[in-house]
């Protein structure tokens, strides 16, 4: 018997309704399995992160997903009610957005998100206590930082606050959109890490969005190459760059080497 992917992302057009619907990710088809590491990767702007917009149902007016589909075992996201979809999000599919300060609540204390986080999947009392400490300690954050509001945090830390729910949710999908964005080396190795640690003890399937090879490699074990809106080349990150791939797949393995030169 044929298992079904987790995720098929089939013909995905993303038009904008207010420029003539002018598609701005065309014919987009993947799939994600069990247990995979799949990289996204593409320049700024080429479209990956509408794409993981797509996927979670974070499209905003005048964006919206035209035409495809979006398949998360087996039923389409795109043509599921709302109330069906918000069911899904965090235990089904866990987005790690480029900026975690958005999906953090300002006015709550990062302990009162991870409370209602374990909320979610149950966990109440001194089992949701016991669950968020498991989480921090996994993903490296300090206790002290339960008592503080996001805009205490730094850009790592929050990225790790959001990790740190992934843990408790533990989604079947995890999507990290440039997870590593604007962190410095240091604390982009930690940010890597503790991403390391969520998909294993999860045990959730991965899709890793970036423009950063270098961090894919470290991350993935294939990656899809996106330019202009289109996915244009798979490589197996075991093997070697064909001679032969897509001129976004080379600009970006071009510039990779000279950075490390």
């Amino acid at each position: 018997m044929v298992e079904i992917p987790l995720l098929q992302v089939h013909n995905l057009t993303i038009s904008n309704s207010a420029q003539n619907n002018e598609p701005l990710v065309e014919g987009v088809s993947f799939d994600l399995a069990t247990n995979q590491k799949l990289g996204l990767i593409g320049k700024s702007g080429c479209g990956k992160s509408l794409t993981c917009h797509a996927i979670t149902g974070a499209l905003r007016a005048p964006l919206e997903a035209s035409s495809g589909s979006v398949r998360f075992q087996g039923k389409d996201l795109l043509a599921m009610p709302f109330a069906e979809k918000q069911r899904i999000r965090g235990t089904g599919i866990f987005c790690i957005f480029q900026s975690p300060g958005s999906a953090l609540h300002p006015s709550l204390t990062i302990e009162t998100q991870l409370l209602e986080t374990a909320g979610n999947v149950s966990l109440h009392g001194q089992a949701a206590h016991h669950a968020l400490l498991q989480a921090l300690e996994a993903v490296s954050l300090p206790k002290l930082c339960l008592k503080q509001y996001p805009n205490a945090l730094s850009g790592g830390m929050k990225q790790r606050v959001m990790m740190a729910m992934a843990l408790i949710l533990k989604p079947t999908i995890l999507i990290a959109d440039e997870p590593t964005t604007g962190l410095d080396v240091i604390t982009e190795h930690e940010t890597l890490e503790a991403l390391n640690v969520v998909q294993q003890e999860t045990g959730s399937a991965l899709l890793f969005v970036s423009h950063d090879l270098r961090i894919v490699r470290q991350t993935c074990t294939s990656v899809l190459v996106m330019d202009a809106g289109q996915l244009v080349d798979a490589c197996d990150l075991n093997q070697p760059i064909a001679p032969d791939c897509h001129r976004a797949t080379a600009e970006i393995t071009g510039a990779m080497e000279r950075l490390q030169l």
